[in-house]
């Protein structure tokens, strides 16, 4: 199969709508590339992007300001779902300024859900991004049901906007992988397809479809217990975008064999610190066969200054080297 048509497929897979202009467009492009076939492509390193919310006093003070500091750094891109008083357009131009491209937004399930979602696409198209990543929801391993409203909001907001040219991928915490439900965590459970012991009325149970990505918190599976390499494996080519987060088990102190001890200083608490209990050594590079586009930065400790996002992206350059 040829590389353009390859491209052509991979967009069909998730619903995005090609035209034909823009079908022809996509085929005069590879059809003069060297490389015949999808498979002898080499597959681009990631990117950086980091998230606001590792950095979030200083945004609320100066989020233009911060956006450029960090693009000094050597981040390229940007992921957020707080917008500091501004609307779309201002937040693409806030962006645009700085020269950092809006990789995601962040959003809560609420704004996928109707008649928000509408909303929200408006906000995405004008605010130039195409991906929206679900973040923070939180059901119960007693009830699946829960989570199966979560999954039915995510399914329709995925088919809606896949015709506009949006993606929409869930993105876990801990809770998803220390939580059970039937012997399974619910991140394995919410992927796979039912084993036939689910509750079934009307329809059988629902699980997110193949237009849902994911946006897998690798910091935040270890906490949780959880392999992201495997995590990788199950699910391959899915993680447009994943969250690279120190494993420190909290923000205000850090978990040891005698208990806790006080956080460490800026600096200190950044990706692959001491501190860090994820084996970043082996995860990185399995990201990047992956395919992984974007590694979105996310020290939270010490959301008043840029020395954790500094010492983090210094870190895993040094892996992808």
């Amino acid at each position: 199969m040829q590389l353009w048509n390859c491209e052509i497929m991979r967009l069909w897979k998730y619903g995005i709508v090609v035209s034909r202009a823009l079908a022809i467009g996509i085929i005069a492009y590879f059809h003069i590339s060297t490389v015949p076939q999808c498979a002898a492509q080499a597959t681009p390193a990631p990117r950086f992007a980091f998230q606001v919310f590792a950095v979030r006093d200083l945004c609320e003070k100066d989020f233009a300001g911060t956006l450029k500091a960090a693009k000094a750094l050597g981040y390229e891109g940007v992921e957020t779902g707080r917008f500091y008083g501004l609307d779309a357009k201002g937040l693409k131009a806030a962006c645009d300024k700085a020269g950092l491209t809006l990789v995601a937004l962040q959003l809560y399930p609420h704004n996928l859900t109707e008649p928000q979602l509408a909303e929200t696409i408006r906000f995405c198209k004008e605010c130039g991004c195409h991906r929206v990543n679900v973040a923070w929801y939180k059901g119960s391993a007693a009830n699946p049901n829960d989570w199966q409203l979560l999954i039915n909001v995510l399914n329709h907001a995925a088919e809606v906007c896949a015709k506009e040219g949006i993606f929409v991928a869930y993105h876990n915490h801990d809770h998803e992988f220390s939580m059970k439900i039937g012997g399974r965590s619910v991140w394995e459970w919410l992927w796979s397809k039912g084993r036939g012991d689910d509750l079934r009325q009307v329809t059988p149970t629902p699980r997110f479809s193949e237009r849902v990505l994911q946006e897998l918190d690798c910091g935040n599976c270890v906490l949780g217990g959880g392999d992201p390499v495997a995590c990788l494996a199950a699910h391959p080519h899915r993680n447009p975008t994943v969250h690279i987060m120190p494993a420190m088990g909290g923000s205000r102190a850090v978990a040891t064999a005698d208990g806790t001890k006080p956080v460490p200083p800026a600096g200190q608490c950044g990706v692959g610190s001491a501190h860090d209990k994820a084996d970043w050594k082996r995860i990185v590079p399995a990201l990047a066969a992956d395919g992984v586009e974007w590694l979105v930065v996310k020290p939270t400790t010490h959301p008043d200054t840029l020395a954790d996002l500094e010492a983090s992206i210094k870190y895993l350059k040094g892996i992808l080297k």
